[in-house]
């Protein structure tokens, strides 16, 4: 989500460049950094799991303060992230203005009709409506890769800027469909006949478990096939879609195109690639956002330190506003006071329904449907 930094211009003035920095460039070494210090903290939380599950003997999950080392890394570096992002937004200079205001309340509406929607539909319950949103977050998390690597500076050229904004919708949608094309492989093979034959999924009032497809029944050329379908049709879609944009920026052909914009490829793919990390390594979705946060967390750090307020901020909310140390002050001291507030819900209160809104596992997706929805906003 864009945060309202006001980071629209190219950064210009000099800053201390780390041999990182100098090695990869800004864009790849920020993001790297990011992928570094989302690993540290999910570390840090399965080590405080391991604690309270193994050593303090706390039963059962659902009574632990951490009952995942990732979710709970996710859910409460990811809270103060949305509010933070919401109030730097709102009071932004480039959303000062009427038309900007009621696309801010539009999308309030559209995310609260989706959250609506996610509840009706069973929440947390509903494997395939909660996947849904982590791709739906997916989609987020690409189209802010794309913006730091504009924002940055470091760039190729861009003769289109319009153009190129289709270029980049193109991009998100062709990776989201590269990851789906990955699951579908399996499908012919009968992987997922448990799944969609679970009671809590709303796939199974489909019977797609009945299908050929997805039963397993198939011959195995067929099988193969199928497999292969997905990941072809995606891989013609990547192939017409770069050899368009090549011709439409004037490059001679695809691999001078990529060359030009190598940064932006390597955040885009590295994304994919981070995903697929962490559904290896944790079976689960939860560090995607997390790495989205600490992604955002470097980029608006740099910004700030690169960009100083010309004169001393007057108050507390502008040198949070506009310095690198506010920023961090007010992001770390916020994850701090709701991990503590979080530790005393757990022991003191017994997990209240009254702060369920606030911590409970069960109510971040719709923090972060709404945190999406609003990011649409044209900034």
């Amino acid at each position: 989500m864009s945060n309202g930094t006001d980071s629209a211009a190219t950064l210009a003035l000099p800053i201390q460049t780390t041999s990182l920095t100098a090695r990869l460039g800004v864009t790849r070494a920020n993001f790297i950094r990011a992928a570094f210090w989302t690993a540290v903290i999910v570390f840090l939380f399965w080590c405080a799991y391991y604690v309270e599950r193994n050593i303090l003997n706390r039963h059962p999950a659902s009574d632990r303060f951490i009952r995942e080392a990732s979710e709970a890394a996710m859910r409460y570096i990811t809270i103060p992230h949305i509010i933070i992002g919401f109030l730097f937004m709102v009071s932004s200079r480039n959303n000062q203005n009427r038309r900007q205001r009621l696309w801010v309340l539009g999308l309030l509406l559209a995310g609260a009709g989706l959250c609506t929607l996610y509840y009706g539909g069973g929440g947390r319950t509903d494997l395939v409506l909660s996947v849904g949103v982590y791709f739906y977050f997916l989609v987020h998390e690409l189209r802010d890769e794309a913006m730091f690597y504009t924002v940055l500076g470091e760039a190729g050229p861009i003769p289109d800027k319009a153009a190129f904004k289709s270029f980049i919708r193109w991009m998100v949608a062709l990776i989201v469909a590269s990851l789906a094309a990955m699951v579908l492989t399996a499908a012919p093979f009968g992987i997922y006949v448990k799944k969609l034959t679970a009671s809590e999924t709303g796939l199974a009032s489909l019977g797609l478990a009945e299908t050929a497809w997805f039963s397993g029944a198939l011959p195995m050329h067929l099988k193969i096939l199928l497999a292969v379908l997905p990941v072809l049709m995606v891989a013609i879609g990547y192939a017409y879609v770069l050899r368009k944009y090549a011709r439409v920026f004037g490059y001679g052909d695809v691999r001078s195109f990529m060359e030009a914009h190598s940064k932006l490829f390597f955040v885009m793919f590295g994304v994919a690639t981070v995903l697929g990390l962490i559904i290896l390594l944790t079976q689960r979705f939860y560090a995607l956002i997390l790495f989205h946060v600490v992604a955002w967390y470097v980029f608006a750090s740099y910004q700030f330190a690169k960009n100083p307020p010309k004169s001393p901020p007057q108050g507390w909310w502008l040198w949070m506003r506009t310095t690198a140390t506010g920023f961090k002050t007010l992001h770390i001291g916020m994850a701090a006071v709701l991990m503590a507030l979080g530790l005393y819900w757990t022991l003191a209160l017994d997990q209240s329904p009254a702060l369920h809104w606030l911590l409970a596992p069960e109510s971040f997706l719709y923090w972060t449907i709404m945190h999406i929805t609003v990011s649409f906003v044209p900034r």
